[in-house]
């Protein structure tokens, strides 16, 4: 792995994130992660090759961004056309669906797990299925997890109806959907990066 592609997986921020988990048993678990390795199979060139264009892409669309901010909104612009027929897919329209009927919670998201609140205690190890809803461009995500630790609650939630932070790790997430998810850390970085630099050219 690249400096530059381990430091996106490392980046966190924190956003509103629809969220709804279930926990698992460890049979449950196991069988879970078999059946997904068993889809994955099915299709396991397109599958190779969806991941393998998703991260070039990336990396191209970071050093668009630096040239150009407006070659780079071009192909942000097209690549999130294509997010939106994959989007339109019955499966994900259903999720997305029920997830946006609840509430959005103030998340700590990263590409390789995320800290969220909870009305109940998890423990250390509780295994997962995840599902989350990015309230800022509306992508679709989900994953087996496990619980890696307790954490701090992320600012902007009420510590009296979430008392607890619970930090999870992505142990199933489809290689595409994860390359997605750096996509999108890496391009609210990038914004944050842009949005210092015009306050300090206006300042």
């Amino acid at each position: 792995m690249t400096d530059g592609q381990e430091n996106r997986r490392s980046f966190r921020v924190n956003e509103s994130v629809y969220v709804r988990f279930e926990t698992l048993s460890d049979q449950e678990y196991e069988d879970g992660l078999e059946h997904r390795k068993v889809q994955l199979g099915d299709s396991e060139s397109t599958q190779a090759m969806l991941v393998d264009i998703e991260a070039r892409l990336s990396e191209a669309m970071y050093r668009l961004n630096s040239e150009s901010e407006t070659v780079g909104k071009c192909v942000t612009l097209l690549n999130d056309k294509i997010n939106v027929v994959i989007d339109a897919l019955p499966g994900v329209r259903q999720s997305k669906a029920e997830l946006a009927k609840t509430l959005p919670l103030s998340c700590d998201v990263g590409a390789d797990g995320i800290v969220f609140p909870s009305k109940q205690a998890l423990e250390i190890g509780s295994k997962l299925y995840i599902q989350l809803l990015l309230v800022s461009d509306n992508r679709f995500f989900d994953s087996f997890c496990r619980v890696i630790r307790h954490a701090d609650l992320p600012p902007g939630n009420d510590p009296d109806v979430y008392p607890y932070g619970i930090a999870i790790e992505f142990t199933g997430m489809k290689p595409s959907q994860r390359e997605m998810l750096i996509q999108h850390m890496f391009n609210r970085e990038s914004e944050t990066l842009r949005m210092r630099r015009l306050q300090i050219e206006n300042g």
